[in-house]
């Protein structure tokens, strides 16, 4: 099986992949866009080494980053030879797992996404499973049983080789302040092995659920059941714990998992409401809350930008952020953050302005009255009411702002929902 993986093929492949990902260098130094000038001379050299068994991972360089609910998640980042590798073991053992993965599973896997995992829950709040038992894993991807692992995965791969280098994998070092450490549990978020080694993991809770004849849906490490009395969802929730805890060796938080209601739920940044005959799709409010500070970061009218460096750093997020949320019925979300940008906008835009005489000339030049224009260049207001003023509001209009490139949320979400492809 390490012969099929280093086929250079599939070496080609896992190359495209891992320049299509960039990201930062791992250990070594070694970015993305050297990889293949590197293997171009290597290439024979590494496969080599790891026919031979000589080959050694290098550790992964921690980083933290701050999750939206509060602490940190840990990602290790591997060196790019490391994710070459690991990228081509993943899409290698990928075709030997995915026949048996549960059709309820949609994380991390061809030709699926979270738009279907979040349609397939409305699909099961239609049929009247209205209590919704949310699991939270605990420090998932941190705490993974090594040993139980490697036994899951020794069930379809029996190739020595291969498996000797996916554990070295799981125990190479992390990386921190220029000190290693060794791992004896988990698999860093942030190696392209993770994703496949979580599905394989979990499917065994899949399984358990479809045998107990849940209604579910997952996306790696979110899961969310559906049933159709609290009474129900109560006990699901106790015993589904139970059985995670006790059977996978994995620690369900307590605080987090709860049984909710589909208006109070939140599946992958999605939530839902009840119209006249259905149930809709929303953003969830938290979901909405983390983009608006987002937004105010980047729109502050004391963050050195001017506001076309200002519009250049939110134009890709509004994009990326309408394209995930395109299937939720959201005009009236969408408008109340296409409002809340352009009145920081005009903040910004009057500091700019900075002297009255500025202001005067800028406010005449956009077509306001002499009087209006004199009466506010002038005024001594603080920057947020005189960015709610009359004379802003028709002066710094929507078609002023869309001229100077502010696409907005709401005009973009139009856009990418006209072309939405149907998932089902």
């Amino acid at each position: 099986m390490l012969e099929q993986i280093m086929d250079r093929r599939n070496i080609e492949k896992a190359l495209l992949q891992v320049e299509r990902n960039k990201g930062a260098g791992g250990v070594d130094g070694m970015q993305t866009d050297e990889l293949r000038n590197y293997l171009s001379t290597h290439y024979q050299e590494l496969r080599q080494s790891v026919l031979d068994g000589t080959y050694k991972p290098s550790p992964v360089r921690k980083v933290e980053i701050p999750k939206p609910q509060g602490g940190v998640r840990m990602l290790g980042i591997p060196t790019v030879k490391d994710r070459l590798l690991q990228q081509g073991i993943s899409q290698w053992l990928q075709q030997f797992y995915e026949p048996d993965f549960s059709q309820s599973s949609y994380g991390f896997r061809p030709n699926r996404n979270a738009h279907q995992a979040v349609m397939h829950a409305q699909r099961f709040l239609e049929e009247g499973r209205t209590f919704i038992i949310e699991l939270d894993l605990e420090k998932f991807f941190d705490t993974v049983n090594h040993d139980r692992l490697m036994s899951l995965i020794m069930r379809k791969v029996t190739d020595k080789g291969t498996l000797c280098l996916i554990r070295q994998y799981l125990r190479s070092g992390i990386m921190e302040g220029g000190m290693v450490s060794q791992r004896i549990e988990g698999t860093p978020q942030g190696s392209p092995l993770s994703p496949l080694l979580s599905n394989i993991i979990l499917d065994e809770l899949d399984m358990e659920l479809e045998k107990r004849g849940h209604s579910f849906v997952r996306y790696a490490d979110d899961c969310s059941i559906y049933v159709k009395s609290e009474k129900s969802a109560n006990q699901v929730l106790a015993n589904i714990t139970k059985y995670i805890e006790t059977v996978l060796k994995l620690k369900v938080n307590q605080q987090k998992s709860k049984v909710s209601r589909p208006t109070q739920s939140t599946l992958l940044g999605f939530s839902f409401y009840r119209s006249k005959d259905k149930w809709e799709i929303r953003i969830a409010p938290k979901t909405i809350q983390r983009i608006k500070e987002k937004c105010k970061a980047i729109t502050q009218r004391n963050n050195g930008n001017n506001t076309r460096q200002k519009l250049q750093k939110i134009a890709p997020i509004i994009r990326g952020w309408t394209n995930y949320f395109s299937i939720a019925k959201a005009k009236s979300v969408l408008q109340s953050l296409d409002e809340c940008v352009r009145t920081r906008l005009r903040i910004g835009l009057w500091k700019e302005w900075k002297n009255g005489r500025t202001r005067v000339a800028n406010l005449l030049k956009l077509g306001a009255s002499k009087q209006k224009a004199y009466q506010w260049g002038n005024s001594s207001r603080g920057y947020c009411r005189v960015a709610h003023s009359p004379i802003l509001c028709q002066t710094l209009n929507n078609a002023y702002f869309g001229k100077i490139g502010y696409a907005g949320f709401y005009n973009t979400y139009q856009r990418q929902t006209a072309m939405q492809p149907t998932l089902f």
